[in-house]
């Protein structure tokens, strides 16, 4: 639910709770209660499930958060599983007199526990609220101790209960219990019993002031699950006034306020599926975070270790490589050389100023300078690369491709090396250009030249093409070349926005 639509909720089912009470108090015509032995199993069993898978959710949320208020929560929904489990049962096995259960010999007892299940679960509740909008600590009590003691109290305090049956307080009188026994469905207001008045009173501020608690925490964090459970405890409340009005705890019988409990729990299921969801949505959340991390921990070491590889081309190779040309040139120098002794020296000289030009261009490629952008790096490369083989060059370069990734930019750098080079080498070229556009559909690079081309039909091979297509691939790009013969050949590498990066 939208926030707006979250709030209208919260104001509007109180009102719309208290207009349909206000009805059943002031229409006698209305009935209040039906008998209905297999839909009242059916009830106490949802309610049961629904209590017990909520109660579970909660104390997962504890123990993955930790949050102390889903612990408090856990064990209110544990004390009305416990006593809906309870009634199942004594009906499934056919125990409904001696526990005052049925409509034939209608007890005490199952009012003092309805009332006090209830009382407890609507502590607990109010308890939980406070923790959660006060972010309360509960780390000085064992969570399986807070978990299980109200719980466990409860369930001794009706087995004690049901032990002294005939010295429970009276909470409806014989009178009232007849007419139940003589009709089950005719309304009874306990306004007749001002102490069962009383406690369905209390428990229903409890309830309400549970759900003013998780309201208050829903405004906080804007979480559905709050939402619904302020909701949810709001429906409790007026389940209590609907018990005053006819007290629905005995077998086989389903009233009003049983109505409410059921809409009580079927709150409690959407908010179960809503915390599922959020908590979906928070793993997803994750997850991407967590990938996010992971590519920018590796992008760190990558670069890294491509700062490494450069300080060791740059102290190592490219030093022993400055020291072989500054021998070759005094050799040059000398005089004893002649001929073919010369030529060889002089080829010599020549590969020893290509590898060092493949070493600067290493060392570009693997670490450029501090602060300087893509752009920036690819314009100086084709700027050298026209100056030092004398062939104009031109980079047309999109400010936007400035937003690659660090392995992005590092094998397209490499890729426009590549084309270059070939360029050099075989192209016979008086102009090339490189350049760099964005567009919708992603990034394209483009390294054409005006040199003799090749025909369409002969087979374009070569470790340097088909490296450019290995780093294109690595990257998820695509890498094609069109050429004609005489006019010239264009590489074209185009990179979708997803592989980018961006």
């Amino acid at each position: 639910m939208t926030d707006r639509r979250t709030e209208l909720a919260i104001a509007l089912v109180p009102v719309a709770l208290a207009v349909a009470t206000l009805l059943i108090l002031l229409n006698p015509s209305v009935p209040t209660a039906i008998v209905n032995p297999r839909l009242a199993v059916a009830i106490d069993a949802t309610a049961t499930l629904v209590a017990v898978a909520v109660a579970a959710l909660e104390w997962v949320r504890f123990k993955e958060g930790p949050d102390p208020a889903a612990l408090v929560r856990a064990s209110a929904f544990l004390v009305l599983a416990a006593l809906n489990a309870l009634f199942l049962l004594v009906m499934l096995a056919g125990f409904e007199r001696a526990f005052g259960l049925s409509l034939l010999a209608p007890g005490q007892l199952p009012l003092w526990a309805v009332s006090l299940g209830n009382a407890v679960a609507a502590g607990l509740l109010v308890v939980a609220g406070l923790t959660a909008l006060r972010r309360l600590v509960t780390e000085r009590f064992p969570p399986a101790l807070l978990l299980w003691l109200p719980v466990l109290l409860v369930v001794a305090a009706i087995v004690v209960a049901a032990a002294a049956q005939p010295s429970l307080p009276t909470l409806l009188d014989a009178e009232t219990l007849a007419r139940l026994r003589t009709d089950p469905a005719a309304r009874l207001v306990a306004a007749e019993s001002p102490l069962l008045v009383t406690i369905q009173v209390v428990i229903g501020l409890g309830f309400l002031w549970a759900a003013a608690l998780a309201y208050q925490v829903y405004l906080r964090d804007r979480s559905g699950t709050d939402a619904f459970l302020a909701i949810g405890f709001m429906v409790a409340a007026f389940g209590q006034v609907q018990y005053d009005i006819h007290p629905g705890t005995y077998a086989t019988l389903i009233t009003t306020g049983d109505l409410l409990r059921v809409a009580f729990y079927g709150l409690l299921l959407v908010s179960l599926v809503s915390e599922s969801r959020g908590d979906v949505r928070a793993l997803r959340r994750a997850n991407e975070e967590v990938v996010r991390l992971r590519e920018a921990d590796l992008a760190h070491a990558t670069a890294e270790e491509r700062a490494r590889l450069a300080r060791e081309i740059h102290d190592g190779l490219s030093q022993e490589l400055w020291y072989a040309k500054l021998k070759q040139g005094r050799l040059l120098r000398g005089s004893s050389l002649a001929g073919e002794s010369r030529r060889l020296a002089e080829e010599v000289a020549g590969a020893i100023e290509s590898a060092l030009a493949e070493a600067r261009e290493a060392i570009m490629a693997l670490h450029p300078s501090e602060g300087t952008t893509f752009s920036e790096v690819l314009e100086q490369y084709v700027k050298d690369f026209g100056d030092r083989f004398g062939i104009p060059a031109e980079c047309l370069c999109d400010a936007e491709i400035d937003q690659l990734s660090a392995g992005t930019e590092a094998e397209l750098f490499r890729i426009v090396q590549e084309a270059l080079n070939n360029v050099r080498r075989h192209a016979d070229a008086t102009h090339v250009r490189v350049e760099t556009s964005v567009a919708d559909s992603g990034m394209r690079v483009t390294i054409a030249d005006n040199g003799r081309g090749f025909s369409t039909g002969e087979p374009v091979t070569g470790y340097g093409l088909q490296g450019m297509q290995e780093r294109a691939a690595l990257i998820g790009a695509t890498l094609r070349v069109e050429s004609r013969s005489q006019v010239g050949t264009r590489v074209v590498v185009e990179l979708p926005h997803a592989e980018a990066g961006e």
